[in-house]
């Protein structure tokens, strides 16, 4: 016999001679009266409580799925709801509305347990969030039902009949309509959640399986059968009520017993049997416990010192060159398996060979590619200088001029204003160059790049005495190829009058989907020779032009 066989027949032992315990208890209370009776109602209760608890917490620990466990726990639940019900009413010597209350109470259990018992039938082989169709809440309909027909009962008298005449409804009854419905809708439950795992039952043509879960049934069926013939008088079975006469006890054990079947035949899928399962598989894995001693090894799990076991737990490590051991921690120790890494090892070997090889190849093709990077960066240097020189050699050459005749120049403040038209006509080399790296990078830009470049020509004009304005609005977006032509033609138009200049304004306005920026210059040079480089231009009394360039939005 296996351990886990000794294990499950140690478990029954201890049920059934915890059953039989009560059992006694009840007979000895039937025979006496006085301390030991009161004794055995407290004590016989409680050891079926405990019985129950227990096998709530033994659910919890065994079941996989989540929502099949959680049904089961539920069901644990309301058998010690039942129980508790049941001592809680035969503790009562008065308040008879109050003990026929909690009578009535005993058809939560026995109407809620069938179905749960279906809820989990349709729960098996599925994964764990997996949930229920939504047309199974249909089935708490007749539940419910039934469950109020039985607690309003006084009402109507559709379950239990009581005489006519009875001053006190207590134990005189017989059973309606209603009682009988109670108990059609509790055996197809039942039935049907049995037909459904057996449907879905992993382990065929087993004849354990197909009549182990049936037994709990079957004899609840019969019980029921000959409570009720015994309640009509057609039979007298005083043997039944005093084997079995409690017949909450007898249900609680009743259905507990065919969920726990169905567990142990496989019906309901249980986290158990490891220990005969772990040694004969090919994981190559060992279990430990918390002081690193092995509790389970498979056959082929190579063996291990225990340093090597302890470094595990901190790392993998090669067990030989050709096996990786890795572990996790559980809950009571730790688990180790093994990987067959020869392949991976092989592998390794022909890449360390590949990469001797490779690596003079490596550093050479690095060193060529560093080459070639530092030439293009070169080489892409130039041509922005070479670029810049072409589009600014008209206004180097112009300084240069200036420069010469600051040179021969005598007169103090005369040399003072080619010094100033020198420096706006290198504020405007410096800003041009600017606008042009970033026209390299981008197609469009900040307004407040075209801000700065108007900012520090005004700041060189005012040396001239020139009075200078601009208003550009913050967050715009611009062509770069627009900013580079409106700039362009501010210097154009500023080199022909830089010395007669008295004022110039600049500003810009949306205008249906794009922007127009407007340069207004007051001099005495005439400046319609230029109306051809804008948009839009136009000319005033006393020396005032106006040139409009459109300007497209960033992006387009």
């Amino acid at each position: 016999m296996t351990k886990s066989s000794l294990k499950k027949l140690r478990v029954f032992l201890y049920v059934l001679l915890s059953v039989l315990a009560a059992m006694a208890l009840r007979q000895a209370a039937y025979r006496t009266d006085g301390v030991l009776d009161r004794i055995s109602d407290i004590i016989r209760p409680g050891i079926y409580l405990v019985l129950f608890l227990v096998w709530g917490i033994s659910i919890h620990r065994r079941i996989i799925q989540i929502q099949v466990r959680r049904y089961l726990i539920v069901i644990s639940a309301l058998i010690i709801f039942w129980i508790a019900v049941r001592t809680i009413r035969y503790s009562l010597e008065k308040g008879v509305w109050l003990i026929r209350f909690l009578w009535h109470l005993y058809y939560v259990p026995l109407l809620m347990i069938p179905l749960l018992a279906v809820f989990i039938a349709l729960s098996l082989g599925k994964g764990e969030n997996f949930r229920l169709p939504k047309w199974t809440a249909l089935l708490y309909i007749p539940t419910v039902l039934l469950l109020m027909l039985v607690l309003t009962n006084d009402l109507h008298q559709i379950v239990f009949i009581f005489p006519a005449d009875a001053v006190v409804w207590m134990d005189d009854y017989n059973y309606g309509i209603g009682y009988f419905l109670v108990v059609v809708w509790m055996m197809l439950c039942s039935v049907t959640a049995l037909v459904i795992m057996l449907i879905k039952c992993r382990i065929p043509h087993s004849r354990k399986v197909l009549i182990l879960p049936f037994l709990p049934v079957i004899l609840a069926m019969i019980y029921g059968t000959l409570w009720i013939l015994d309640s009509f008088g057609i039979v007298q079975l005083l043997w039944l009520r005093m084997l079995a006469g409690d017949i909450t006890i007898v249900y609680c054990l009743l259905f507990s017993a065919a969920l726990e079947s169905c567990i142990q035949c496989g019906l309901i899928q249980s986290n158990t049997g490891y220990d005969e399962l772990f040694p004969v598989s090919r994981l190559g894995a060992q279990i430990t416990d918390a002081e690193n001693n092995v509790c389970l090894a498979s056959l082929n799990a190579v063996t291990l010192t225990e340093e090597q076991r302890r470094k595990a737990g901190d790392e993998a490590i090669l067990a030989d060159k050709n096996t990786l051991v890795r572990s996790q921690p559980i809950g009571f120790g730790h688990v180790l398996w093994q990987e067959d890494v020869s392949e991976l090892t092989e592998a390794i070997d022909q890449i360390e060979d590949n990469c001797s090889e490779l690596a003079e190849r490596n550093r050479i093709r690095r060193k060529n590619l560093e080459m070639k990077k530092r030439i293009l960066a070169l080489q892409e240097k130039n041509r922005v200088n070479d670029l810049l020189q072409s589009e600014t050699e008209r206004q180097m050459d112009l300084i240069e001029r200036i420069l010469e005749n600051y040179e021969t120049e005598t007169d103090g403040s005369r040399c003072g204003r080619l010094l100033a038209g020198a420096a706006v006509i290198g504020a405007y080399i410096k800003r041009y160059g600017n606008l042009l790296l970033i026209r390299e990078r981008s197609s469009s830009a900040d307004i407040r790049d075209l801000s700065r470049c108007f900012e520090e020509s005004f700041m060189n004009l005012e040396l001239l005495g020139v009075n200078c304005l601009y208003t550009l609005p913050s967050g715009v977006l611009l062509a770069t190829s627009d900013m580079l032509r409106v700039y362009r033609s501010f210097e154009t138009m500023t080199e022909s009058c830089l010395y007669d200049l008295t004022n110039v304004w600049i500003h810009l306005r949306n205008d249906a989907g794009s922007y127009l920026l407007h340069m207004e210059f007051v001099c005495e040079t005439d400046l319609t020779q230029f109306a051809q480089t804008a948009d839009f231009f136009s000319a005033e009394d006393k020396g005032m032009y106006r040139f409009s360039f459109r300007m497209r939005k960033g992006g387009v």
